[in-house]
């Protein structure tokens, strides 16, 4: 797993956001505005090789990298760069992919900064098309059917009037009317695979575009909701502001993931890499939008006017959406290239050479492989009847043999009884464990209080606690959450008062998850009333048989049993203190880093996903699979979508703090936010396309729909609510004022 640009690309980026700001600055795009095209600008892109990075030389081995040229359509689309880049980039890869001595010829003119632009619709029938860039190029490549054509002498200097005001040409390129104006470059079965390729091409390239534009556009909405006060205070400390653009943001990271992983799909020949080209497309268009939509809107009055720029990103982020038709059209491709392939014609592009890695990895897959292996030979049919989603399904002799198994805690130093395994080994192996239906919470908790007294823990508190953690013969459960505190941990009211070596602690927490079967509590008392709130706790491993302990049993909708657990003069000694006495805030640092991740409740999203999949695959309506009906074969496709986003946001979160990958805080929020949020709303709209067999109990395939209905409300909150992760997306990642 590697999401991230390696130090070469990183010194292209920062060179094309360079010349970007210095070339396209407001001035010049509204100047441009006119004609749709700035020569000046594509002057220079020529000058250093821009148009052609995809121009594949004779007897190269591969082609130059795609990824390369997406962070060139992403600064192209920050800086709203006038001039057709995408399809200009697209037609330059074509014509290098094309043979033939019309074809070299065509290639050396662009070569030479003759601007050409490939048409990404299809121009048969008689149809007018709308091509990007077309009334200021010298020619348009287009293709009718096996035949790659250059048609020329079709543009115009005054292109007509759009939303976007760019340089588009619309007419009609195929008929009589046409036919003088047409040269021809290449055909065969070859020539079109070629053009098809070119076509996926310029979906990712400007794919990457509109990511730009729309992470630009949060920005300046940022920027400004930071200086703007109202009521006396920024704009920008209003939840109502903030929270939508954290929202925005967050999908247009999305976007931006979605087009690196169909790059590495391609790259990887996967059964699913179309799809991907087509998801990445359709999730950029949609995101854009929305992103302009939020970021004008937090401009107020002042974003409708024509002297600022954020109306430029607004008309831009649709017009690019739409040069290809209804997007809503490439979320259908979404659909017939993942469940409908068969007669489905389209080919991929050589993507060149980079590091993306999705994914957990060849190291990965062989320890899944692994663990697949162990439960297989060791879950018994009474284990699988026993087994559950919620705590019921722990099994304490399962328990320890996972451990004997090297599969409870394998990431651990090796010093407390782990292998060292990877994180990107561990996310392969929680995906085992959702595959076999075991539970996921246990083991989890407990990681996490091990972490923690591994950084903070005396020796001797070490001695008595990681070994029986590591054998399976020990749980941790947390105590964190007080009834009147709700999210706001750091107010807790539970008291820990000193008495000679020892401290008495008195008060409750609840959603205690694990406290009826752990053996240890992690609890965060108030050490120091007359300190801030912030700064007068401590935490504690509290033995849960200690005397003055009491459980009381809260069941939830979810089929899910948690607890309050009480503390009346609970006696423990100064051993069981983690971190320095009121020195809590560090401590829960570190814990809150370990949790704020949404890998554990994505898994069960994607787990639904997959078996509704199934179920639609082998259930029959009207004569026929559900998946055949295309309003389900849509939305399902949709949900494939959210469930691929959520899975890209969540690997980036995990390789990002693997890695210590410098402005990584908002990632895990990020991850969590997007993987609850969706996973909400699509068991909402799958319970609706499945009924009325989505409303009965453990029915088969379908039960993962219900139990995700009930289950993905409680998600929304657990980890944090979907509010607190908006509130921290919003000032780590935008940089706005704290908004709670």
């Amino acid at each position: 797993m590697k999401l991230g640009l390696g130090e070469d690309q990183r010194l292209l980026r920062d060179a094309l956001a360079r010349l970007f700001a210095a070339e396209s600055t407001p001035d010049r795009i509204r100047l441009a505005e006119s004609r749709g095209f700035d020569p000046k600008l594509w002057t220079s892109l020529v000058e250093i090789g821009v148009h052609e990075m995809r121009v594949t030389t004779a007897g190269a081995d591969c082609a130059p990298s795609l990824l390369d040229a997406v962070l060139a359509a992403e600064q192209a689309g920050r800086h709203l760069a006038s001039v057709p880049l995408a399809e200009a980039i697209a037609a330059g890869s074509l014509l290098s992919c094309l043979s033939g001595t019309a074809a070299a010829e065509c290639l050396a003119r662009f070569r030479a900064g003759e601007l050409l632009v490939l048409v990404p619709q299809a121009i048969s029938g008689g149809t007018a098309v709308t091509v990007s860039g077309g009334s200021a190029a010298a020619g348009m490549l287009a293709l009718d059917g096996d035949q790659v054509l250059l048609i020329g002498g079709c543009t115009s200097q005054t292109p007509p009037p759009n939303l976007g005001a760019a340089a588009v040409f619309n007419g009609v390129l195929a008929g009589p009317e046409a036919q003088g104006k047409r040269q021809l470059i290449a055909s065969g079965a070859a020539a079109r695979l070629a053009f098809l390729a070119a076509v996926e091409e310029w979906k990712l390239l400007t794919a990457a575009a509109l990511a730009g534009l729309g992470r630009r556009a949060l920005e300046m909405a940022a920027e400004y909701a930071s200086q703007r006060q109202q009521f006396g205070k920024p704009i920008g400390s209003y939840q109502g502001i903030a929270y939508p653009l954290a929202d925005a943001l967050t999908d247009i990271d999305g976007a931006q993931l979605l087009v690196w992983r169909a790059i590495w799909a391609i790259g990887q020949e996967r059964n699913d890499a179309g799809a991907a080209v087509s998801m990445a497309y359709w999730w950029a268009a949609r995101s854009a939008a929305l992103a302009t939509r939020h970021a004008l809107h937090t401009f107020g009055g002042y974003g409708v006017s024509l002297e600022y720029d954020i109306q430029l990103y607004y008309r831009r982020g649709k017009a690019w959406a739409l040069l290809n038709g209804d997007p809503e059209r490439e979320l259908r491709q979404v659909g017939t290239r993942l469940w409908n392939s068969e007669g489905t014609e389209f080919a991929l592009p050589d993507v060149g050479e980079h590091d993306i890695e999705f994914g957990c990895g060849e190291r990965g897959e062989r320890f899944a492989e692994k663990a697949r292996a162990f439960f297989r030979n060791n879950l018994s049919p009474a284990l699988k009847t026993h087994a559950h989603h919620s705590v019921a399904g722990f099994h304490p002799e399962f328990n320890r043999a996972l451990a004997a198994a090297g599969l409870l805690f394998p990431h651990w130093p090796e010093s407390f009884g782990g292998q060292g395994r990877s994180a990107f080994e561990m996310a392969a192996l929680a995906e085992v464990y959702e595959e076999f239906g075991w539970e996921r919470i246990t083991s989890p908790i407990t990681n996490q209080v091990a972490q923690i007294i591994m950084q903070f823990g005396s020796d001797e508190l070490k001695r008595e606690t990681l070994p029986r953690f590591a054998a399976g013969e020990a749980l941790a459960c947390l105590g964190f959450s007080e009834p009147a505190a709700g999210s706001d941990v750091f107010d807790a009211q539970t008291r820990a008062l000193r008495d000679g070596d020892d401290w008495l602690i008195n008060g409750q927490k609840i959603f205690t998850t694990a406290a009826n079967l752990a053996d240890y509590c992690f609890l965060l008392a108030r050490t120091d009333a007359d300190l801030p709130k912030h700064k007068g706790l401590s935490l504690f491993l509290v033995p849960m048989s200690t005397p003055g302990v009491e459980i009381q049993a809260v069941h939830t909708l979810q089929d899910e049993r948690t607890n309050i657990t009480y503390y009346s003069d609970v006696r423990i000694a100064d051993r069981y203190r983690l971190g320095a006495i009121n020195g809590g805030i560090e401590v829960m640092a570190a814990t809150l880093e370990l949790e704020h991740g949404g890998d554990q409740y994505r898994i069960n999203y994607s787990q639904m996903v997959r078996q509704v999949i199934r179920w639609a695959q082998h259930t029959q309506r009207d004569g026929r699979p559900v998946i055949a009906d295309t309003n389900a074969q849509l939305r399902l496709a949709r949900v494939a979508v959210h469930a691929a986003v959520a899975e890209s946001l969540c690997h980036r979160a995990i390789w990002a703090m693997s890695e210590k990958i410098p402005g990584r805080a908002a990632f895990g929020p990020m991850s969590k936010l997007f993987s609850t949020e969706f996973y909400q709303r699509d068991a909402d709209d799958l319970m609706n396309l499945a009924a009325p067999d989505s409303l009965l109990v453990n029915r088969g395939e379908l039960a993962q729909v219900e139990l995700g209905y009930r289950q993905s409300i409680g998600m929304t909150i657990y980890g944090g609510t979907s509010e607190i992760h908006r509130s921290r997306i919003a000032e780590q990642a935008l940089g706005l004022p704290r908004s709670r």
